[in-house]
């Protein structure tokens, strides 16, 4: 049954964040399937494991006792929509790449980073590098390059400052620093 059917049956006037909240917090959702890890500020993200790998699929805000679908079962990106995409700096990358995030596929690895000052990083990857088709025995890797960008996200898992192609690690601390600016003026 769908996340949607579940929250859709429970009785009571919350919200759906809040009836979301109280669904992740059930034992189901603390298996081998489902991990939580807490990340900072009273928040948290359920990642599942598909395919071998730990997808960030739900943001807990503790606090609020709201819970936000970040990612959905099929690895596409749920509270991210096309326009949270800085389309400029995406120009010089590969078709596939662009496509991948036109389709808001969240397939390779990518990751949540911690909560600090009311917001988090966003590691998307849209190409991972060749050794992420390799087998054990060292078969199968491409010439592929790694190619990620990244965002920054609320609380709320809204995207606060545009996912974006950036060239050095200064550009992410520009990027928190402007994140954090937005929340904290929306406060």
């Amino acid at each position: 049954m769908s996340i949607y059917k579940k929250i859709s049956k429970m009785l009571g006037n919350e919200s759906y964040e809040e009836k979301l909240y109280k669904l992740l917090n059930t034992p189901k959702y603390n298996t081998n399937i489902y991990e939580t890890r807490q990340a900072g500020e009273g928040m948290a993200v359920i990642n599942e494991c598909i395919w071998g790998w730990w997808k960030p699929r739900f943001i807990l805000n503790h606090n609020t006792k709201c819970a936000y679908e970040f990612m959905d079962g099929d690895e596409y990106l749920v509270t991210v929509t096309e326009d949270d995409i800085n389309w400029d700096s995406l120009k010089k990358l590969p078709e596939d790449a662009q496509e991948r995030a036109r389709t808001l596929s969240f397939h390779f690895p990518s990751f949540i980073r911690g909560f600090v000052n009311g917001v988090s990083m966003v590691s998307w990857q849209l190409n991972p590098d060749g050794r992420y088709y390799m087998d054990d025995d060292g078969f199968g890797m491409t010439n592929d390059v790694e190619i990620e960008i990244y965002g920054f996200i609320n609380q709320k898992a809204e995207v606060v400052v545009k996912f974006r192609r950036i060239k050095d690690d200064s550009e992410l601390e520009k990027m928190r620093k402007v994140a954090e600016e937005i929340v904290r003026n929306k406060k």
